[in-house]
């Protein structure tokens, strides 16, 4: 069984190593910057990394199968400055832009990152570590008619592409993706010439929205 790899070794990054690596059956590769955090895990079946998160999966793409499993548990949106980064390396000028103000009229409850990054969420209160993605919700018994990551990807905002990165629920209140998708996202983005993108990841729940400019190499 391929590595499961765990971007992160905070608060979300020790609970998925904690949920997904029980029984020892599973190799999980915890990248993470910080040692202090890093040094808080343990098991025979967990290898620590200390470097950067995004600059560790941009050297190692090439040498991991793109199915590996990816838990993003970094304080940041992850697949958008992954893309950033790796279109950076291959010579294009990318830069982040600012979503139109518009955007979040259109949404559930939003939430404005550092970054200018949207935060987006069904829910107005702090979720359950543990809930398992149901067809309602676990606190308020509601039902998700429309999941978000289809209702982000619906969006249309007027000279903007749009691109959204699913989150898969991998444990109950763990979510991410393969490495497949991110090479996807580069992919769609490169071949989309200059543009104006707003990239998102988004669970049934939860998501995150940034702003990115692609210019010419």
């Amino acid at each position: 069984m391929r590595p499961l790899v765990v971007l992160g070794a905070g608060h979300f990054g020790q609970r998925a190593v904690k949920v997904l690596g029980l029984g020892g059956q599973r190799a999980l590769w915890v990248v993470d910057r910080d040692m202090d955090s890093l040094s808080k895990l343990r098991g025979s079946n967990i290898e620590l990394i200390h470097d950067d998160a995004v600059d560790y999966l941009i050297r190692n793409k090439g040498g991991l199968p793109e199915g590996t499993e990816i838990v993003p548990a970094v304080p940041f949106h992850f697949a958008w400055e992954f893309a950033k980064r790796v279109l950076k390396e291959r010579g294009y000028q990318v830069e982040p832009i600012p979503i139109p103000p518009e955007v979040k009229y259109s949404l559930p409850h939003v939430w404005e990152a550092a970054d200018g990054s949207l935060l987006i969420s069904y829910a107005d209160f702090r979720c359950p570590d543990d809930c398992p993605e149901p067809p309602y919700c676990t606190v308020t018994g509601e039902k998700r008619k429309n999941p978000l990551y289809k209702l982000l990807s619906d969006l249309d905002v007027k000279g903007f592409r749009l691109y959204i990165v699913r989150s898969h629920q991998m444990a109950a209140g763990v979510g991410g993706y393969t490495l497949g998708d991110l090479l996807r996202l580069r992919s769609v983005l490169e071949a989309g010439g200059p543009a104006k993108w707003l990239l998102g990841t988004a669970c049934k729940c939860h998501g995150v929205l940034s702003g990115l400019e692609v210019k010419e190499r």
